[in-house]
């Protein structure tokens, strides 16, 4: 008896683990402003059962070659705070193309209406005052 309620105990564990691991919600990014040609995407993917956190992954293409952004969750002007660990950069490659990892505590989307991509043309992560809008991602299209 003992063998069986341990075989189903370690069935409904692996069982839980096998379909909340790789959840995933994609959100498209549209370029605004300057970059009207620019996309991406933000892929949302849970982390296994017991990890209280999410992985966002930001691919992004059509924007200015070899050049420094950073990514935001906001809601309104007033209301911003990065996404990640600090400084929140990424470089895009020489075809423009760029790609960014997070990870973020499950439940911290639903707290913000979107997702920026901010171009830096001083190259300076840290400079806000020179920071431009180059994406946009709704994230209420998030789940």
């Amino acid at each position: 008896m003992k063998k069986f309620l341990m075989a189903v105990v370690m069935g409904f564990i692996s069982a839980a683990f096998i379909s909340t691991a790789g959840a995933q919600y994609r959100i498209p990014l549209e370029g605004v402003f300057q970059f009207p040609d620019a996309e991406g995407t933000i892929e949302v993917s849970d982390y296994p059962s017991g990890i209280a956190q999410q992985e966002v992954t930001v691919e992004v293409r059509g924007l200015r070659p070899n050049s420094v952004y950073t990514a935001w969750l906001a809601d309104g002007p007033e209301r911003m705070q990065g996404l990640g660990v600090d400084d929140y950069s990424f470089r895009t490659d020489a075809a423009g193309n760029g790609r960014f990892i997070a990870a973020v505590p499950e439940g911290e989307l639903n707290r913000w209406d979107m997702l920026e991509i901010a171009y830096h043309p001083t190259g300076d992560p840290a400079d806000l005052e020179n920071a431009e809008i180059a994406l946009r991602g709704d994230l209420g299209l998030y789940g």
